[in-house]
Parts: structure tokens; sequence; C-alpha cells
């Protein structure tokens, strides 16, 4: 374990994707930054995650890898290898923080040539990403909330640090947040944000289609106005199911990452598949119902003192198993099995709860 590095004044955050991961290391990054203000912090990211970060004022150089010139051919992959390393090399870290613990960001870790590279230990991270760090964070319980994990990668810089809602929220830029603001008025303040798809390696984890126009219209009966957020190839379903749903459900336009994250900050509540568009909106304090299927509740669910429920079959309303839930269920019926009562139910407490929003769980507008 290390002694703190008290004198690390340019520290690299390797965090290389996904989109959901990145955002949720944000809090531990504003942590960071408290406890070390005068610090020098980069980030190395992929060039698709970078667009949601670009611009952060806690970040003071993003070092991108473009993945797509990894896939060019075995001298377009040298090539952009070779650029890559040069970049960290160029910044002179004193400590490099693998938040990814896998082999890619082991050997970008291993590439800033940082003397000290902190990752978890073996057995937290996988690929013998341990063989890359040279101090070792080890984890209790492996399934703890992701974004708790990251914190506890700080205290290899000495640094003991919780979420704190109302700290450690997400930058959004200035301008997105204006433009979804004049969106938001234009649409009628809309209280609902809806999120049903998933990645298509994760397409067992949608709740049904059919479910969800009824659960909108449902709403919409009882004077609640939602709008229908969609990612790739997956506006056709989305637009399917907010006219099925009636006139007081809408299909969000089109949207890039920066912009729907704007957006979903401002809704009442949230509904939907756990995506990075979950993060995006439990992370600004929007109270957050999330399905989710074969993945440890626990992992991936929103830290109070945000208002939240884990939508699966069998189980109980703070998301843990009550014995039920795998048992003659396949992975994909843990979410398609949840009702519509109870889907209903869940929104419902939740848009109470956000009628008497804590200012705990507003973000903080952070500045450079």
């Amino acid at each position: 374990m290390s002694s703190g590095f008290p004198d690390a004044n340019r520290i690299l955050i390797v965090r290389l994707g996904a989109i959901g991961d990145a955002l949720r290391v944000s809090p531990a990054l504003a942590e960071l930054k408290r406890a070390r203000p005068e610090a020098e912090i980069g980030w190395a990211v992929e060039h698709w995650v970078y667009p949601v970060l670009a611009g952060h004022p806690l970040v003071d150089r993003f070092h991108v890898l473009d993945r797509r010139a990894l896939s060019a051919g075995p001298v377009g992959a040298l090539g952009e290898v070779r650029r890559f390393a040069r970049d960290l090399r160029s910044a002179d870290y004193d400590v490099a923080l693998d938040f990814h613990g896998r082999l890619k960001s082991g050997v970008a870790t291993a590439l800033s040539g940082a003397r000290a590279r902190i990752g978890f230990a073996r057995g937290a991270s996988t690929e013998m990403n341990h063989l890359f760090t040279n101090y070792h964070v080890s984890l209790e319980d492996r399934s703890m909330n992701r974004v708790s994990r990251f914190f506890r990668l700080l205290s290899g810089l000495g640094i003991e640090a919780g979420y704190d809602a109302a700290a450690d929220g997400l930058w959004v830029d200035p301008g997105e947040r204006r433009r979804a603001e004049a969106w938001y008025a234009e649409a009628g303040r809309p209280r609902l944000a809806l999120y049903p798809g998933t990645s298509t390696k994760r397409a067992f984890d949608r709740w049904p289609e059919s479910k969800w126009a009824a659960l909108a219209g449902r709403l919409g009966a009882e004077g609640v106005r939602t709008v229908v957020f969609w990612g790739p190839d997956e506006e056709a379903m989305c637009r399917s199911i907010a006219e099925t749903a009636g006139p007081q459900c809408s299909l969000a336009p089109r949207t890039s990452l920066t912009e729907m994250l704007a957006m979903l900050g401002l809704f009442d509540a949230f509904v939907g598949s756990n995506t990075a568009a979950m993060h995006m909106a439990w992370l600004q304090g929007v109270p957050t119902a999330v399905f989710i299927g074969d993945r440890e509740p626990r992992t991936d669910r929103p830290l109070p003192p945000v208002p939240s429920r884990v939508l699966r079959a069998g189980s109980r309303s703070d998301g843990r198993s009550d014995g039920r839930s795998r048992r003659g269920k396949r992975d994909e019926d843990l979410v398609a099995a949840v009702s519509i009562d109870e889907a209903f139910e869940a929104v419902t407490e939740l848009l109470a709860h956000a009628d008497r929003r804590a200012v705990a769980c507003k973000p903080r507008a952070w500045t450079r």
C-alpha cells in the first residue's frame, strides 16, 4: 500500500470506457481535486467516451486513444499506440490511478511512465491487470457499488472519501444546460424520462416494449407527461412506444451524449434500463428506477440520498434478492417478468420524492 505520495503534483486518471463507468469516476475526481487542489490532473480515455467528459473544469488534460485506429490494421494500430504513449509520457505524471482494472488500462497505465501506478489488487481486477501496477488497493466486497469502488482507489493516495451528492455531482457544459432548459420549457416541463434501450449484447435486459407503452399510457391517464429517450438503432422501438402510449408521451429528439446528459438532469424522475443514461440521471440527483437483470444490483444502483428503486423479478424495493429472483427464471426473465403494476408503483413513489427533492441531491455546478 502507498504512503499517500504527498508530493505528487501530476496525477493521471486511467478510465478508458465505458460511458457510464467514466461518469461514475466523476465523484472520485471531485474528491481528488478537493484533497489535492494544486495537482494537475490528466485523464486517459477512448475517443467514443471523450465527448461526455470534454471540457471538464477539473481535468487539465485529456489523452484520447482512438479505438478506430487500433482496428485499421497493424501499421495503423502500432502508430496510434506510439502516439498515445508519447502523449502520456509528455505529461511526466507522478502517479497514475487505474480505475478500469483490465488489460488495456494496465497497458495504458504502464505506458504513462508514472513512477507510482495505483490499481486494484489481484482478485479485484481482471485480465492480469495487477501486473501493470505497483501499488495495490484491495476490496473486501467485489460487488460494492461502482462509485464506492472508485472512491476506494483514492486510498492509495491517502484520501478517504464517500459519496456526497451535494459536492460530487456531474459537470454539465453551461451552454448545453441552457439549451436543454429551453427545450424542456418548450416541451411543457414533462415530469418523467424513460430509457427503454440497452446495448445489443444486453438486449435480454430490456423490459418488453408493450409494457413500456402500457406504463407510459397509464401514467398519462394520471396526468404525468413522459419523454422517451433513445440511442443508436433504438429510434423505431422508442417511437412505437411513444405513439402507442398516447398524447401525454413524446419521443425525445435525436441527441448527442452531452445533450442527453443536460436534458436528463431536468426531469423529476427517471425510469430505464441499466445504461449510461441511468447514471446520467441519478448522478444529477434525479430519483431513479432501474431495471437490472443478472447483475448484482448493489454494483450499479444509485447511492443514497438519491431516491431509487430496483426493478427485477423477485427483488425487494432495496434491490436485494428475496430468494426467488434466480430460482426457475432465466436471466432475461428477471426484467421481463416485472409487472406494469410494480413499475407504476415505483415511478409514482419516486415522483412523490421529487416533490420534496432535497438540495443535497442536486449536483454541484463545477466551474474552472
